[in-house]
């Protein structure tokens, strides 16, 4: 058995330990994909139209995406992007928050690149990569049912 299948079945009992003493149930236990390919990582990076994080990277290195997370709001990874339901729900969710309003209401410069991480299922909130210079303090934005809460790092936006 390779290694990260090792590490994907320890990671799943102590996920089912922790979940069986959880209010969540069974069902919302993250789920691990197989690493994404260095090709496919870069890939990524070129539909992004952006570098990406340093950690989100890495973390793609280790599972591409994470299902079952953040009630049913998924991390998406590479192989989301052939996905014809989670790309199209995904863009439709850049596009949404795109035509709602000027990227300057929330402070961000016009020319700022937009790319989704995460998104829910209703497509009504997620985690947008933002690229806006190399000097950027904030590079994800979480926005959804009129908020919105900037972060520095992929670390910082989510608890993986």
């Amino acid at each position: 058995m390779e290694m990260w299948m090792l590490v994907g079945e320890l990671m799943r009992a102590r996920a089912r330990e922790y979940l069986a003493s959880s209010p969540l149930s069974p069902e919302a236990m993250p789920g691990l994909r197989p690493p994404a390919t260095p090709a496919q990582i870069g890939a990524l990076e070129a539909l992004a139209g952006q570098p990406l994080d340093p950690a989100y990277r890495s973390f793609l290195s280790l599972t591409d995406g994470l299902d079952g997370f953040q009630y049913t709001m998924p991390l998406l990874g590479c192989r989301d992007w052939g996905s014809p339901e989670r790309s199209a729900l995904a863009s439709m969710f850049r596009d949404i928050v795109l035509e709602s309003g000027p990227l300057d209401e929330v402070g961000l410069p016009e020319e700022t690149h937009v790319f989704p991480v995460f998104v829910n299922a209703e497509g009504s909130a997620g985690v947008l990569m933002l690229h806006h210079g190399d000097d950027a303090a904030e590079r994800f934005w979480w926005t959804g049912a009129g908020d919105n809460m900037f972060f520095h790092t992929f670390r910082d936006s989510s608890p993986t």
